[in-house]
């Protein structure tokens, strides 16, 4: 016995620890775990932020995951699972779960799991902080019974290869938002990658170089958090930021600078998509930051098409969004300032605005 419960339980570690590297390796790791621990389903779950985060349950129907949010079963007060949850690695089994099921303000989960077939197991807490939980579970039918002490031994073993497997799954996570950011840097792009609370996961040197007064005060980063300098444009900021954790795949904001009178930075917005496996540990935005300095002039034609410019008012319109003087302007095309004026006055009145910051603005969300 003691030699096949090593064997089994080494055959549980090798699945769990190549779980991360392997396609599909998560659902091999818990497939094997439930038939190791004589259940008919392991199950993985994060819970954060008053809300679901995942729940991996390989070979399970879609239904059980939309009913398990129809009765927001991660709260306490409706799953009992959740509401025995007991310290980090401590294992619960079916004796917690009946001091918990009297304690129950609903019968929802009750039916829930009965109708899944998965009213008995055990259970335990592999990763606690941050505002994440992440638990493992296994899940035994009526047919199965109540888990023994072997089962209960075998699910402890297998808990210690998870938890080192989901913190190999983190490493990795950080370790690409780094990747991330080096490739942005790379190519000279301020980029900030934001996590699932609205920090900065991470940045790269481009964008340190354009937070606080180095950026005449546009983009700061306060608390660990990614904002803009001025009240107004910092509400702006945080609205699109929230808006891109909701869902919105692209969004694009200029960012005013009070140091600079106006025009700051381009700040582009966008969700990144969630892989299958995500514990919660990935980047969930991506922001990435740009003065009006770049715009290549070889996209005047799109600009002429979508504001009725002229060649020339085209090219003098991205030129002003690209932060050139008045005077520079005028120098490099050959002509008076006066005439400048004349043209500048016409572009403002075909772009239906009223200020060179305004349009300023306009070129940028029309090219970038």
């Amino acid at each position: 016995m003691d030699s096949l419960f090593a064997r089994e339980a080494g055959e549980v570690e090798n699945t769990f620890l190549a779980a991360p590297f392997e396609e599909d390796g998560w659902n091999m790791a818990l497939r094997l775990f439930a038939r190791r621990t004589g259940s008919s389903r392991a199950q993985l779950l994060g819970l954060g932020d008053e809300a679901t985060l995942f729940n991996f349950m390989p070979d399970i129907d879609a239904a059980y995951q939309r009913e398990f949010l129809e009765i927001e079963g991660w709260r306490p007060e409706v799953n009992w699972r959740v509401a025995a949850s007991g310290r980090p690695m401590e294992i619960l089994s079916e004796v917690h779960y009946d001091i918990a099921r009297q304690h129950s303000g609903t019968d929802d989960y009750e039916e829930h799991v009965r109708k899944w077939d998965g009213v008995h197991g055990c259970q335990t807490v592999l990763v606690e902080g941050e505002g994440l939980l992440v638990g493992l579970a296994s899940l035994r039918s009526e047919r199965e019974g109540r888990s023994d002490e072997r089962d209960q031994k075998m699910f402890a073993a297998g808990a210690s290869y998870a938890l080192a497997a989901v913190r190999m799954q983190q490493a990795m996570a950080r370790r690409g938002a780094a990747m991330t950011v080096g490739a942005f840097d790379a190519i000279g792009v301020a980029a900030f990658l934001i996590d699932r609370h609205g920090a900065v996961a991470a940045l790269s040197g481009s964008a340190e170089a354009i937070v606080g007064d180095r950026a005449g005060g546009a983009l700061c980063v306060r608390r660990g958090r990614l904002g803009a300098a001025r009240r107004d444009a910092d509400a702006v900021l945080q609205a699109a930021l929230g808006r891109a954790q909701s869902g919105a795949v692209m969004q694009q904001y200029w960012i005013g600078s009070p140091l600079e009178g106006g025009a700051g930075l381009l700040c582009e917005i966008f969700r990144l998509p969630r892989r299958e496996w995500d514990f919660g540990f990935d980047p969930r935005v991506l922001v990435v930051a740009r003065r009006a300095a770049d715009i290549p002039a070889t996209r005047i034609a799109p600009l002429r098409a979508a504001l009725g410019l002229t060649a020339a008012e085209a090219a003098i319109a991205v030129r002003l969004a690209n932060g050139e003087a008045r005077e520079d302007i005028a120098a490099t095309r050959g002509t008076s300032a006066q005439t400048l004026s004349t043209q500048i006055k016409s572009i403002l009145r075909k772009s239906d605005v009223a200020r060179e910051a305004e349009l300023t603005a306009l070129v940028n969300r029309l090219l970038r």
